[in-house]
């Protein structure tokens, strides 16, 4: 079977795509009728392009031309790709088939096409010749064509970036997928369906469809649907999709930079312009966390010998190590190392050249002085490990008006690492009020504030919000001092200042329509943890959660969208309680966790 064409042989080979288009009057409709359709009909060598995810459908027909019988006649088609190939069909391999005079071998293959690139139809057809000859005949046809995609699907992944979102536990999780479809190809499409399977972990919700009525139970349609659903040539359409984890988490695990997250497949769906099926399935979606920074440039090494330079050596202020200035003749010579004229009177002639140690000093030199010895090893052995979380319980509901104060209700999770040899921790967690830092006018009148830092706050109300409007005292009122209970000991911790500590003319914008009212400093009650038994046994030390609820009371003081903020999260004592009940404390003094600039998003009426 050396004969490639199939040229001076007793059988011939037309190959036919098969669709779905409507044929027209005059032409066959049949593949029976296709059977004996002329050259313009077949397929040339190499026939134009197929789109991804089409399948494609072809009619072989083998006809005996011959004056002759022909028997054994064998049909096999294949389809070869760069990296597969697929038996499509094998007709008369079993079964001595034999052809008749005039007679025709039709076989139709389907292939649902799932690579692009080139692909290749291989046709092979064998038979015997009349009865006598023991040899076998037989010849191959390639028909090749291109698989495009018809589609490009571009994504964006958006998270949740409003503040009242990111303290909402569910509305954090969310994942807001963007997907961007366009239409390549140079036919319109018929959109039927278009899918969005979750990864595992994911649950998903459709935005793109439009319910008919107000109520729950009411049918929803799909956005793009009738008429819409067909999209012309080179046209895009955007469709959303909202995504939420099937397990909230109690605390926030950050992800790790540079990883890839799956979150699902598109199935799509179409027809052409003549009805042919196609369906599409992409590949898996993934949300990419972005790295950690750079490092910064390193500044190159300076070469160790200067360039030279264009000044004149006579002209420079200092000669070169190997060329030593010369002295000025103009210049005394230098002074002798030799001792200057004795002077009698002069106090400092015998001074002694060591320095005497002094008999008052209790330690003789300042080099012998070492720290004190902790009396307690495991504050060498452990660090506070303390992570934060604030989430709101719940949302303003009823109607905020101006000068009206409104309460938002907290929950603070804190979570502690547990080493082995902790039984029990100890967590002091003191919630300060933030306010943009005071004008250099208004020291004076806050210099009571910032030199009382050992109070809970102490941050009394703004002077020109108390004119503004004549606002109750009961109201507006300053902490007591700090008293925190902790390990049956009373704690008076100095806390920070309450301003923010760096400068920022927009997030002082956003929260200078609302005042805090009360004390600018909030003591919680402490936070107990428990080392499991289980947790002890372990290798890597676990984290343990605990957490604690407390409402904060605001005022608007003008109309419209406001924010409520800022907040500061301060860890003031950790008492770690080993396995022989010594209890140590590992914070000296007060440590920031966490800053919001904004904790609360509120419209206000007047």
């Amino acid at each position: 079977m050396a004969d490639f064409d199939g040229q001076g042989h007793l059988l011939s080979l037309k190959v036919m795509r098969v669709s779905a288009r409507t044929p027209l009057s005059g032409h066959p409709k049949t593949l029976r009728d296709l059977s004996h359709a002329s050259e313009f009909l077949t397929l040339p060598t190499a026939f134009g392009a197929i789109q991804l995810g089409e399948t494609f459908s072809s009619c072989l027909c083998v006809n005996n031309e011959a004056n002759t019988d022909i028997e054994g006649v064998n049909i096999k088609v294949e389809m070869q790709t760069a990296n597969s190939k697929v038996l499509l069909a094998e007709v008369g391999a079993a079964v001595r088939r034999k052809l008749v005079v005039g007679d025709v071998l039709e076989v139709v293959v389907h292939h649902e096409v799932k690579e692009l690139g080139q692909h290749v139809l291989a046709c092979t057809v064998s038979y015997r010749l009349p009865p006598g000859d023991p040899n076998q005949q037989g010849f191959r046809k390639y028909y090749k064509f291109v698989v495009t995609n018809p589609l490009s699907v571009k994504t964006k992944v958006h998270l949740p970036r409003s503040p009242s979102a990111l303290l909402d536990p569910v509305e954090r999780e969310k994942v807001f997928l963007e997907v961007h479809i366009q239409n390549t190809t140079q036919e319109p499409m018929w959109f039927e369906r278009i899918d969005f399977d979750c990864a595992e972990g994911w649950t998903a919700t459709d935005m793109n469809k439009v319910r008919s009525g107000t109520d729950d139970s009411a049918e929803s349609t799909p956005l793009f649907s009738g008429s819409v659903a067909l999209m012309q040539p080179q046209a895009t359409r955007q469709y959303i999709y909202v995504l939420l984890p099937t397990t909230i988490p109690t605390f926030p695990a950050p992800a790790q930079p540079g990883s890839v997250i799956s979150l699902g497949r598109l199935d799509i769906s179409w027809r052409t312009h003549y009805g042919e099926p196609g369906r599409l399935l992409t590949a898996m979606l993934t949300r990419r966390i972005p790295g950690p920074p750079p490092p910064p440039p390193t500044q190159p090494l300076l070469s160790q010998q200067p360039p030279a330079s264009a000044i004149p050596p006579y002209l420079q202020r200092g000669g070169t190590p190997s060329s030593p200035r010369l002295q000025s003749p103009q210049l005394p010579p230098s002074r002798s190392a030799s001792p200057g004229p004795h002077r009698p009177a002069s106090p400092f002639r015998n001074r002694p050249a060591v320095p005497v140690p002094r008999p008052q000093s209790p330690s003789g030199s300042i080099v012998n002085i070492t720290a004190p010895v902790s009396q307690s090893s495991i504050g060498l052995q452990h660090t506070s490990d303390v992570w934060v979380d604030l989430v709101t319980t719940r949302k303003i509901q009823e109607p905020v008006h101006i000068y009206d104060p409104f309460t938002i209700e907290f929950k603070l999770t804190v979570s502690a690492s547990a080493p082995r040899d902790i039984q029990n921790q100890t967590i002091s967690i003191v919630v300060q009020h933030l306010r943009p830092s005071r004008a250099s006018g208004a020291a004076e009148a806050s210099s009571a504030t910032d030199s009382g830092r050992e109070l809970v706050g102490g941050f009394p109300a703004s002077p020109h919000t108390r004119s503004a409007v004549n606002i109750p005292d009961r109201h507006l009122v300053t902490s007591p001092s700090a008293q925190i209970s902790s390990g049956g000991n009373l704690l008076q911790p100095f806390l920070p200042p309450p301003h923010f500590g760096i400068a920022d003319q927009t997030r002082d914008a956003k929260v200078k329509g609302c005042t805090f009212v009360g004390p600018s400093s909030l003591a919680l009650e402490p936070i107990k943890l428990c080392t499991p038994v289980q947790s002890r046994e372990d290798i890597h030390p676990a984290r343990i959660e605990g957490s604690r609820q407390f409402e904060l009371t605001f005022m608007a003081l003008q109309t419209g969208y406001i924010c409520a903020g800022g907040l500061r999260i301060l860890l003031v004592d950790h008492e770690l309680s080993d396995t022989e009940a010594s209890v140590h404390r590992v914070v000296k003094e007060p440590k920031t966790l966490r800053e919001y600039d904004v904790v609360g998003e509120v419209w206000v009426g007047s």
